[in-house]
């Protein structure tokens, strides 16, 4: 695998795909993201969108293969990334994900759906409950999502305490053909222990959660001592 870190030359070209950005949001990015991968013909990188310098975007991606160098718009530092872990092995970790819960609709298909939106629309039944006390629930099964103890066994992972949860989005991206594509995405932080180094391992590699390819799924990792 190879994490990267790329940022925008301070080029005109980079000025006018700033301004292509806009309306097609994380979708956006993703394709601008693919011209680095341009010998791939299905996605095989993760990517997060954060806010650099002066504002301006700032991308990690993690993928199979080196990113392309010789761009006119970005500027790239990559490196290979092959960690060595092992069973007990405690990471500081930051994601930013897409919790989805499947929940069947009235002909009997499943579909997904928000998981704060959804518990928004929980609270919203039975005894009156004020905005922050609406908001603190939507928060609470963000979590909970994520301390799921099936996931977590299943990541071959087990979280040392809740994580904080933030930022929760709702976005809407625009492909070129004039449809809109609408998700959401919410920051986790916190702490967690390796269970199962080879299974950790293989879903890091392929992202955690829905929305890959609108930024969502890509783990940020700082080993931490024992």
């Amino acid at each position: 695998m190879y994490l990267s870190k790329i940022t925008l030359e301070p080029s005109s070209q980079a000025a006018r795909e700033i301004l292509r950005l806009g309306p097609k949001g994380s979708y956006g990015s993703h394709q601008l993201l693919w011209t680095l991968f341009s010998d791939q013909d299905n996605r095989n990188f993760l990517f997060r969108e954060e806010l650099g310098v002066a504002g301006l975007p700032l991308f990690y991606t993690l993928s199979q293969t080196p990113p392309q160098t010789d761009s006119p718009v970005f500027a790239v530092q990559t490196k290979q990334f092959a960690p060595s872990l092992k069973a007990g092995d405690r990471l500081a970790y930051r994601l930013r994900a897409n919790p989805t819960v499947a929940k069947k609709n009235d002909s009997g298909k499943s579909a997904r759906h928000d998981v704060l939106m959804n518990a928004k629309r929980a609270a919203k039944t039975g005894k009156e409950k004020t905005a922050d006390q609406i908001s603190q629930l939507m928060y609470e099964a963000a979590k909970g999502w994520l301390a799921d103890e099936h996931r977590q066994r299943s990541w071959g992972l087990t979280l040392d305490f809740l994580p904080d949860a933030s930022n929760y989005r709702q976005h809407r991206s625009l492909k070129p053909n004039g449809r809109e594509i609408k998700y959401s995405s919410i920051d986790y932080e916190g702490v967690l222990t390796v269970t199962d180094a080879a299974k950790f391992l293989q879903r890091y590699a392929q992202g955690f959660g829905r929305a890959k390819a609108f930024g969502c799924g890509l783990m940020m990792l700082r080993r931490l001592a024992y």
